[in-house]
């Protein structure tokens, strides 16, 4: 075949593969908005019960039972619903709601789809598990947290969120670390919500494999005060080979720590650590408060890095007078006075 040929048949085939393309979009969508017009139609006369139980306003329960005795084709569409209608609603409300896939049966299918092949139907099982806060089903969630498909590892982290039992909470954290992974974000998020009870969980992950790991424990043992993690944040800003690990516990001893680390966060600001670990290190030092930290933080001002320089100058200004009276002793530079001047944009003493 001739160069020209040649050419032909790749236009052609890029052609052919840009309307198959649009095909299947304009395919995907049809059919969506088909099943969306369905199911709006097949809810349309349950919607005034649907809107009595999500507003509490079903005192008597006759909403609810109306709800309960949908059958036919319109449960199916009447559920899916209700689930969109979970994730915003709490307290009774949600309480009903849930009754009502109780009763359709949807909590009892939701373990066996957990297995099931398709990845929309395992996902909605753990999303549903975890709307209707199915504590027996903790450990099938947890399982779901292997899943290949990262759509179901991310519903059951969600679920297990919304479960709120702290016994998840090793497991989550090793996920998020794991082979397929879960993302971070919204691992941290389940976490938070399982309460005061991760306290060794996320002490015990300072000290995990993963620097994913490490970082989500030390960013959530920062952010929900968790004291007893003091000791192993304080190791893993010395020693952790990972210098994202290490600013994580930086900003965590900064919200929690003790005069004592006023030291420990000193040290993270030498010349010979990383620029990213050393400015992490000057704003947890004004975030904790301690006017031990103004000389050393006085001492960063002539820097020359000088968005590290700024950050010492805005947190001296943090630290109150002690802090603003040694920024005036030192010499005036670029720095110092960009962290002045976005302190009275703020309403702040310069």
């Amino acid at each position: 075949m001739s160069a020209r040929g040649i050419l032909w048949a790749s236009s052609a085939l890029v052609l052919l593969t840009c309307v198959a393309l649009v095909l299947v979009i304009v395919s995907t969508k049809v059919t969506r908005t088909l099943r969306d017009r369905r199911t709006h139609a097949l809810v349309a006369p349950h919607r005034p019960a649907l809107l009595a139980v999500a507003s509490g306003e079903d005192d008597d329960g006759s909403a609810r039972d109306a709800l309960i005795a949908v059958d036919g084709p319109a449960r199916d569409a009447l559920d899916d619903v209700v689930v969109e209608l979970l994730e915003k609603v709490r307290g009774a409300p949600a309480e009903e709601l849930a009754a009502v896939l109780l009763a359709h049966g949807a909590v009892d299918r939701a373990p066996h789809d957990l297995v099931h092949r398709s990845t929309i139907r395992r996902a909605r099982a753990a999303h549903v598990l975890g709307l209707c806060r199915v504590g027996a089903a903790l450990p099938l969630v947890v399982e779901a947290l292997k899943d290949p498909a990262p759509e179901v590892r991310v519903a059951a982290t969600r679920a297990l969120g919304r479960l709120g039992q702290p016994s998840a909470a090793p497991p989550l954290l090793a996920a998020v670390g794991a082979d397929r992974v879960v993302p971070a974000g919204p691992a941290a998020d389940a976490l938070e919500g399982m309460g005061v009870g991760i306290a060794d969980a996320l002490r015990d992950g300072l000290l995990a494999v993963s620097p994913t790991t490490r970082t989500v424990a030390a960013y959530l043992s920062g952010e929900g005060s968790f004291t007893r993690s003091i000791d192993v944040l304080r190791l893993s800003l010395a020693t952790d080979e990972d210098t994202t690990v290490r600013a994580a516990a930086a900003v965590a001893l900064g919200r929690m720590g003790r005069p004592a680390d006023v030291a420990v966060l000193l040290q993270g600001t030498d010349p010979d650590e990383p620029s990213s670990l050393r400015r992490a290190c000057a704003e947890a030092l004004a975030d904790l408060g301690d006017p031990g930290a103004v000389e050393g933080l006085q001492g960063l001002l002539a820097d020359p890095d000088p968005r590290l320089a700024e950050i010492a100058a805005t947190s001296l200004l943090r630290l109150g007078p002690v802090g603003r009276a040694a920024l005036d002793q030192a010499p005036a530079n670029a720095s110092t006075e960009t962290a002045r001047a976005l302190a009275r944009l703020q309403g702040h003493p310069a």
